[in-house]
């Protein structure tokens, strides 16, 4: 990209899918050596839109490794049993094994939530890529934490302006046992690499200089300042209003779809799926913040 020149979304073949956000980029190649003004204006297409959808990417672990690496350095998971066993960079969801991959599965309702969410440096962004798709349920539902925040009620908004949630791994890991039973407690090795960190309940994003929500339930222990209790109502409040049909963006995944999102500036959940008559597997990579 020539020096001085911003780069622009617009020589994208982009449409709009959601009603607040979102956008399906076609005619995109993640492999080769892209320019570095293809890389730059799909950057700014994803902070535009806060979320990419693009169909119909090849199965190559490797090269959707070395994209994301082209958005920035990447964030190795905390849970490396469910890695790929080629590419560490990659993080297995679903329900899938076999005898060199097993995928990190869940059994309960995920509550919404932004990857690293816990880390000093929370996630830039996040590339999901479906391997594995069940014909029903396993959706990725996508929140738009900028608009969800621009309408809230003033009243509302006033009360959280200042807060800070603490944000803690042991709370979501504490979190899925509670929903899956059997699963392990989080290790003390764990506990000592990811300690509690204080996020604003309202964070303003870095490129676009929008806030957003920035509202974790399963990840936020309490709010600073506010007794336990009344935190998390303030914080279910919130969640009601934010999490309104307009706000949301539900994904039926086919095989081959990648979604990219900006963990700066949307939340996340996903749907329920029978893991009894269904398999999924999905890859993921997380640009570190």
């Amino acid at each position: 990209m020539s020096a001085g020149l911003a780069p622009d979304p617009d020589m994208l073949d982009l449409r709009p899918v959601g009603a607040t956000f979102g956008a399906e980029l076609s005619g995109f190649r993640l492999d080769g050596d892209l320019p570095d003004a293809e890389i730059g204006a799909f950057r700014a297409a994803l902070h535009q839109h806060r979320f990419l959808l693009l169909r119909n990417v090849p199965n190559d672990p490797a090269a959707l490794v070395a994209f994301s690496r082209r958005l920035g350095a990447l964030e190795m998971h905390s849970a490396s049993a469910h890695t790929h066993p080629d590419h560490p960079e990659i993080f297995l969801v679903g329900n899938y094994a076999d005898d060199r991959m097993r995928a990190n599965f869940a059994t309960g309702v995920e509550q919404w939530h932004a990857d690293s969410s816990f880390r000093d440096r929370p996630s830039l962004c996040s590339l999901f890529y479906g391997v594995i798709c069940p014909p029903e349920g396993g959706e990725t539902w996508l929140l738009d934490a900028v608009a969800a925040y621009a309408e809230l009620p003033a009243a509302l908004r006033a009360r959280i302006a200042w807060l800070n949630g603490v944000h803690d791994l042991d709370t979501l890991s504490e979190w899925n046992r509670r929903h899956t039973p059997g699963r392990p407690r989080l290790s003390e090795e764990a506990r000592r690499r990811f300690p509690p960190v204080s996020q604003p309940l309202v964070r303003r994003h870095p490129v676009t200089g929008r806030p957003s929500l920035f509202i974790c339930p399963s990840v936020i222990s309490h709010v600073e300042g506010l007794p336990p209790a009344t935190g998390h109502a303030l914080i279910a409040e919130v969640m009601e209003h934010a999490t309104r049909d307009r706000y949301v963006y539900r994904h039926r995944w086919q095989a081959g779809d990648l979604v990219v999102w900006d963990n700066l500036a949307t939340l996340h959940t996903a749907s329920l799926f029978d893991p009894a008559r269904h398999q999924r597997l999905m890859f993921r990579t997380t640009v570190a913040g």
